[in-house]
């Protein structure tokens, strides 16, 4: 049985099938669930996109991921569940974040440039090795406990079109608002 649900909301068929193409090669197999936002529009924010499938989400973690992560490592869903095995039931993990204390965002992503190819580090403060605790995540592949997210939907209200919904969760996780 598969441990973790992957759930993507995209609009560009091509670079959604590259992130499954890579979801598929994982060492860590997981269940996929796609929400198709093309031609229709059904849905005009992420946060009720999500909230529209998180009954379901059967396994016990969850990661939403953007369309246009690609994995490049074979088991970058494995190390993610195994970060996951170690934390509280409330935590949210993701790959990048910031800390109030520090206007740096921490990351180990890597990213290519449109205009050169080029490949560098999103950021200049990489999180080498083991986790960090931070305030938000960034939304472009986060997660944790699936139930979590089923009790404590995304807010539609106020995270009413396609950005801030991480921050937003991080945030009325942390400071203990629920239920919302």
């Amino acid at each position: 049985m598969n441990e973790v649900t992957i759930v993507c909301c995209y609009n560009d068929t091509e670079q959604y099938n590259n992130f499954v193409d890579t979801l598929k090669a994982q060492s860590c197999p997981c269940e996929i669930i796609g929400i198709d936002n093309r031609g229709n529009k059904a849905f005009k924010s992420c946060a009720g996109a999500y909230n529209s499938v998180k009954d379901k989400i059967t396994t016990k973690y969850v990661i939403y991921s953007h369309q246009d992560i690609r994995l490049t490592e074979h088991d970058t869903i494995a190390k993610f569940i195994s970060y996951l095995e170690r934390v509280n039931p409330d935590d949210i993990l993701g790959v990048a974040g910031v800390r109030f204390d520090r206007p740096e965002v921490f990351t180990n992503i890597k990213h290519r440039w449109n205009d050169t190819g080029k490949i560098s580090y999103a950021s200049d403060y990489r999180i080498d090795g083991d986790m960090m605790e931070c305030d938000t995540v960034d939304e472009c592949f986060f997660g944790g406990y699936a139930e979590h997210f089923r009790h404590y939907p995304f807010d539609e209200v106020v995270c009413d079109n396609w950005h801030f919904y991480a921050a937003d969760v991080c945030l009325r996780t942390k400071s203990k608002l629920l239920p919302w």
